[in-house]
């Protein structure tokens, strides 16, 4: 991320604080919302396979990849007996914000379109296990998604997607009814990648507004801005909820300053137009900023270790959703998204740790 954004948005923060202490009126302690909302994700379903190679394994998947075709499951086989993997993680934006989402105690389901195999049993069960619901469909005579993240011995990762049942998603693969048992439909910019994926996000967008539930839009990654901005944008402009980084807010708003669109967001929450309920805007180890109802307020980086930060907004979103969404005040909130956040940018895969579970009751306790 540009370091200018990041000390524009610093110089922002510092000078919100001075100002909020003569704000009686909001102070960050407020409930958000009440109850207790279903949300349904849907997402590319695809799992993300960690191993440690040789070199040997990398010259052949790069030839392959070098090819017309790409990376196919022939091209695996060649190399299968030397790809021996050390963990298979679900972790497209969907999938981790609902997993955090869940695992905080949210009511989340998700789909997704998974093959006939093993590694569509263990998407299902890895997000089960986590609490969220399953809808995904399986294909016959098809392999789930992947992509293969491997390690050479002087620690350098290549990564390598093997497309499979996810691309064959199709506007008919979900009676857009489903939504009758939902309160929020999610969004993340990687299901505007196709023809296809447009055509089933716009489906369920209508489907949800029609009614009367709402909108959540994650951007999900700068590339989704960058390649499909002006079918995301619409979309962002109708959802009570959005989250993103804040270099992909200033591309898809068209800001140069973080000021500028602290304060424009600020105008869109405010009760006298809110377009937005809440915004939430990550900035890395700056922590981030949650613009509600006219006033923006600062949850503080994690301060752990950095092991991969891959998905961080996807976990972050999540948790915080779930915080602003079941009873919770914004900083409360934040600290559901600290926690989860902190546990998986503390290690290689992307799962969330059993270990954690104390720290979020703890929250919810001391609420």
């Amino acid at each position: 991320m540009n370091g200018s954004y990041l000390f524009a948005a610093f110089a922002a923060l510092v000078a919100v604080a001075s100002a909020a202490a003569h704000d009686r009126n909001l102070t960050g302690k407020e409930m958000v919302e009440k109850g207790s909302p279903r949300l349904l994700f849907a997402g590319n379903a695809s799992l993300d396979l960690f191993a440690a190679v040789d070199e040997s394994v990398i010259k052949s998947l790069d030839k392959s990849k070098a090819r017309p075709k790409g990376i196919t499951m022939k091209s695996i086989k060649k190399v299968a007996d030397k790809i021996l993997i050390d963990t298979k993680t679900p972790t497209e934006p969907s999938a981790n914000a609902a997993r955090a989402y869940a695992y905080c105690g949210g009511k989340a389901a998700y789909f997704g379109v998974l093959g006939k195999d093993d590694l569509a049993d263990e998407f299902d069960n890895y997000l089960t296990y986590n609490g969220v619901e399953m809808k995904t469909i399986r294909r016959p005579d098809m392999h789930t998604s992947r992509l293969y993240a491997l390690a050479t011995p002087d620690g350098m990762y290549n990564k390598y997607y093997l497309p499979g049942a996810a691309e064959t998603l199709t506007v008919d693969d979900l009676d857009e009814s489903i939504m009758d048992k939902f309160d929020f439909y999610v969004v993340n910019g990687f299901m505007l990648g196709s023809p296809a994926t447009v055509e089933f996000t716009n489906k369920m967008v209508d489907a949800a507004l029609s009614r009367g539930k709402k909108i959540i839009t994650l951007f999900a990654n700068t590339v989704c801005v960058k390649k499909y901005g002006d079918l995301l944008k619409p979309i962002a402009e109708k959802s009570a909820y959005l989250s993103g980084n804040l270099e992909e807010y200033l591309r898809l708003y068209n800001f140069d300053t973080a000021e500028e669109l602290f304060e424009y967001f600020e105008d869109l929450t405010s009760v006298k137009k809110l377009q937005h309920k809440t915004v939430i805007i990550t900035m890395g180890t700056n922590g981030a900023v949650i613009i509600f109802r006219g006033r923006r307020f600062e949850i503080p980086a994690t301060g752990v270790t950095l092991i991969n930060t891959t998905g961080a907004g996807d976990f972050f979103a999540g948790a915080m959703l779930y915080g602003l969404l079941n009873g919770y005040s914004i900083y409360q909130a934040g600290e559901f998204a600290r926690a989860i956040v902190g546990d998986v940018l503390s290690k290689m895969s992307r799962r969330i740790g059993d270990g954690i579970r104390h720290q979020i009751n703890h929250i919810k306790n001391a609420a």
